[in-house]
C-alpha cells in the first residue's frame, strides 16, 4: 500500500494558519502570556518558521487584529442608509445591533482580545474598539444629532450618547458570548438587539414639556 503524500501548505496558507492559531491562543491566554513557541506547537511547526512570517510577536498580533477586523462590515445597514429614501431609525439601529451581536457570537475571540488588551494596558485596546467600530459610533452620533435638531431627542453631546449606546451593546455581547449568562443567552439575537435599542431611544426622548 502506498502512503499518501502529505500536501504542503503554500506560504500564504501557512501564514493564515499561524494567524488563526494565534487568535485562539491570544484570546485564551492574552498577548503577554502567549509565547511564539506556543503558537509554533499549535501550528505544528518550529519557532524559526513562525519568525520567517512574522519577525516579531507584535507583527503577528497586528496581522491578527487586521484579520479579525477585516470582516467587520455592516453591509445591509449601510446600503439601507445610503440608498433607502427613508427608514425607521429604531429598525436600523436594531439591525445594526443584531449585526454586532452576531459578529461577536461568531468570533468570540474578538471580545476576549479586547478584555486582555485592556487588562494588560495594551495600546491595541483602542484600535480594537474605536478604530474598527468607530464608524458605528459616528453613525449613531449623527442620527442623535439629527434627532436633537428636530426636537425629538434631549440636548447633550451626541458623541457621548453614541459611545454609551456602543458600550451597552458591547456589554450585552460580553454577557451573551464570554460570560454566557443564561438570562442573557435565552433571548434570540434580534430580540436582544431590539430591547437594547428600545431602551436607549426611550432614554433619549425629549422630556414632556421640555424646550428643544
Amino acid at each position: 500500500m502506498t502512503k499518501k503524500k502529505r500536501q504542503r501548505l503554500t506560504a500564504e496558507d501557512r501564514r493564515k494558519l499561524i494567524v488563526r492559531q494565534a487568535i485562539d491562543l491570544f484570546a485564551q491566554q492574552g498577548f503577554r502570556a502567549t509565547r511564539v513557541k506556543d503558537i509554533a506547537e499549535k501550528v505544528g511547526t518550529s519557532d524559526a518558521l513562525v519568525f520567517q512570517h512574522f519577525p516579531t510577536k507584535r507583527e503577528l498580533y497586528d496581522a491578527l487584529l487586521e484579520q479579525l477586523c477585516a470582516r467587520k462590515h455592516f453591509t445591509e445597514v449601510e446600503q439601507l442608509l445610503y440608498y433607502a429614501p427613508e427608514y425607521d431609525l429604531e429598525d436600523v439601529l436594531t439591525k445594526l445591533s443584531a449585526w454586532v451581536l452576531e459578529e461577536t457570537e461568531a468570533e468570540p475571540a474578538w471580545l476576549r482580545l479586547i478584555l486582555y488588551a485592556a487588562l494588560e494596558r495594551d495600546e491595541a485596546v483602542e484600535e480594537l474598539t474605536e478604530e474598527h467600530f468607530g464608524r458605528i459610533i459616528e453613525y449613531v452620533a449623527y442620527e442623535i444629532a439629527e434627532g436633537q435638531a428636530a426636537g425629538r431627542f434631549r440636548a447633550g453631546d451626541a458623541k457621548v450618547y453614541a459611545r454609551s449606546f456602543f458600550a451597552g451593546l458591547l456589554g450585552l455581547s460580553l454577557m451573551r458570548t464570554v460570560v454566557r449568562d443564561a438570562d442573557y443567552v435565552r433571548d434570540e439575537t434580534r430580540r436582544a438587539a431590539a430591547t437594547h435599542v428600545a431602551l436607549f431611544l426611550r432614554g433619549l426622548e425629549q422630556p414632556s414639556g421640555a424646550k428643544a
